[in-house]
């Protein structure tokens, strides 16, 4: 067989060298015969060149004598010209294992150190396999961290088909660039390629083209089965992430931010008057679990039956001391912290949501619940109950009864004979000033200054000229003109920040502003429970509008504006506006005379006055 191998060798090679082989045939033949020195079990030289490219970490292998045969064999140009033509265009097939089978070296790097039978083959391949055993588990668990495809179970297979041939499989720790990738790639597919055009050309495949072929076939085969089992292994084990649980605080943001969004797209899109009933409805809906006594007061301030930030402090202390009175501490409850929970709170609430809280109804509210916490757990419901209503009581008497007098008497001393006193729109502070001074005898004017569309100047008037004070009364609009007759501005406030400015009724800074421009010293009649910590830089920022149809209505008369809604007007009517501490002169409060800058100074005073009195 060797020998009618080497004489087809040497006829094709005769038939194939230019003329009839000269000595460029000679030569030719010579370096072939080096070539395939180097190459083994008859593979055509180009493809066996490329493949010595793979990996330098593969078993030598020996041939036999068949083998080393077959090695002068020829392929014809035009095949080689075919296989360089289609190594441009990688087929999808080849591109899609190689993958799995980058690592491997299926050929052997030398011929002429192949094992000598295939029994010493099978030995070697059993003894790697056995040396394998305690390492097979950490390979896999590496295979699988790096998403290669498990080639592990078909080592024993390559080796016996290859010869004793092991895998090119980069040492632990080392790896590879992605040019040394490509051309192990580039090499493999050159491989294949040439094998097939060889058995196509010869008609027939040598004993080394099939046992090569066979190798590269079933490494490609285990190749594709292990990145499919791979693929379905990653499929199967990234299951989907469950949705995070939300906690009932973020629900409620959730749905507090929902309803903000729908309120604002129903408030953009209905009128006024929609926007008033759906309140009045709201307020219907939310009444249900609410005493009668505060469901009615919430109603009188939707409608603004009472005004003024003192009415309206003393409506609520007052329905609270009666709420409380009928309250009785459920069986395994604490009353302090159930009163405040299940009774104040909603009816709180409820108030808000029918007119917003004011500053004095605010410091009202912290009073009363810091001394309900402080009520011990062991006191009875009766004590506690009438201990809280004496507490009320006393803010009453103190804080808005007895201040007032106390400032009217402070106020009697800056009142001359012959004095001209602006004051503007309603408050019942000045009234009780006003009032007090005209019975100690003072002799002065007052002109009133009325405001829309409340008008409650007009109600300031009526009570003045019963009280037999001489008055005046003009709009806000002729103030400029008084100005040159006035000699003292006296204001009320319904608030007063920590920054020193005066949060009162809407027109109040702008009569302050006159008398400051015409030298008028402007006097701010304030209690002490109206001072807030808080601070408010401009007009618009937490204010109240009223119904803007107020705007257009005098009296009984008709509308100014019918169809102003029709014409694209909206009119805006803010009920409160902000007067800076450079226009106030000084405030008369309970304790004296004050300057505008030492608010934050008594707010400190009163927290410790609050915690000593909580002490006894």
């Amino acid at each position: 067989m060797a020998q009618s191998g080497k004489a087809n060798m040497k006829q094709m090679a005769s038939k194939k060298s230019p003329e009839g082989g000269g000595s460029g045939g000679k030569k030719k033949n010579k370096q072939k015969k080096s070539s395939s020195e180097h190459l083994g079990d008859g593979a055509p030289s180009s493809a066996l060149a490329s493949s010595n490219k793979l990996s330098e970490a593969a078993t030598p292998v020996k041939l036999n004598e068949g083998a080393k045969a077959s090695v002068d064999k020829k392929i014809p140009q035009n095949a080689l010209n075919e296989i360089k033509d289609k190594s441009k265009h990688q087929s999808v097939e080849v591109s899609d294992i190689v993958s799995g089978i980058e690592k491997l070296n299926v050929l052997p790097k030398n011929a002429s150190d192949a094992p000598a039978s295939e029994a010493k083959v099978k030995e070697d391949a059993q003894n790697k396999a056995e040396a394998d055993k305690p390492d097979k588990a950490k390979k896999e668990t590496k295979e699988e961290n790096t998403k290669l495809p498990d080639v592990s179970g078909k080592k024993k297979e390559n080796k016996k088909e290859v010869g004793g041939g092991e895998s090119a499989l980069a040492p632990s720790g080392e790896t590879k660039s992605k040019s040394q990738l490509r051309a192990e790639r580039r090499a493999t597919q050159e491989a294949q390629r040439a094998a097939k055009e060889a058995k196509k050309s010869e008609g027939g495949p040598s004993a080394s083209v099939n046992s090569s072929a066979s190798a590269t076939k079933s490494v490609a085969a285990s190749a594709v089965k292990s990145l499919a089992t791979t693929k379905v292994v990653v499929a199967s084990s990234e299951k989907p992430k469950a949705a995070p649980v939300q906690s009932s605080s973020d629900k409620q943001k959730l749905e507090d931010t929902s309803k903000k969004v729908v309120a604002k797209k129903v408030a953009d899109t209905e009128t006024e008057e929609q926007m008033w009933s759906r309140m009045e409805k709201e307020i219907m809906g939310k009444s249900l679990k609410i005493d009668n006594r505060v469901l009615n007061l919430g109603f009188q301030y939707f409608y603004h039956k009472i005004v003024g930030a003192n009415a309206r402090c003393l409506a609520m202390l007052i329905t609270f001391r009666e709420v409380i009175g009928g309250y009785k501490t459920p069986e395994e409850k604490d009353l302090s912290r159930d009163l405040e929970k299940s009774l104040l709170n909603p009816c709180i609430k409820y108030l808000n949501y029918c007119r917003p809280i004011s500053i004095s109804m605010g410091n009202a509210i912290k009073y009363l619940k810091y001394h309900i916490s402080k009520i011990p757990s062991n006191m009875e419901d009766e004590a506690a109950i009438s201990k809280l209503q004496k507490l009320i009581d006393e803010f009453i008497t103190e804080k808005i009864i007895g201040a007032s007098k106390t400032i009217a008497e402070y106020s009697k001393a800056k009142i001359n004979n012959n004095d001209v006193i602006l004051i503007y729109a309603g408050s019942s502070l000045i009234a009780r000033v006003l009032k007090d001074a005209h019975k100690a005898g003072k002799k002065f004017r007052v002109i009133v200054v009325e405001g829309r569309p409340r008008t409650e100047g007009k109600t300031m008037l009526r009570f003045l000229v019963r009280c037999g004070i001489p008055c005046s009364y003009i709009y806000i609009g002729s103030a400029v003109y008084a100005m040159s007759e006035v000699t003292k501005v006296f204001l009320g406030a319904a608030a007063m920040f920590a920054t020193g400015d005066m949060y009162s009724r809407s027109g109040n800074s702008m009569i302050a502003a006159l008398a400051r421009a015409n030298n008028i010293p402007v006097l701010v009649c304030c209690e002490t429970y109206k001072f807030s910590d808080k601070v408010q830089l401009h007009t618009g920022d937490s204010n109240l509008h009223a119904r803007s149809h107020d705007l257009i209505s005098v009296g009984q008369r008709p509308q100014i504006l019918g169809n102003y809604e029709e014409l694209g007007l909206r009119l805006l009517n803010i009920m409160y506006d902000v007067t800076g501490s450079k226009y106030i002169t000084c405030l008369i409060t309970e304790q004296g005379l004050i300057l505008p800058a030492t608010i934050p100074a008594i707010l400190r005073r009163h927290e410790d006055l609050l915690e000593e009195t909580s002490g006894k």
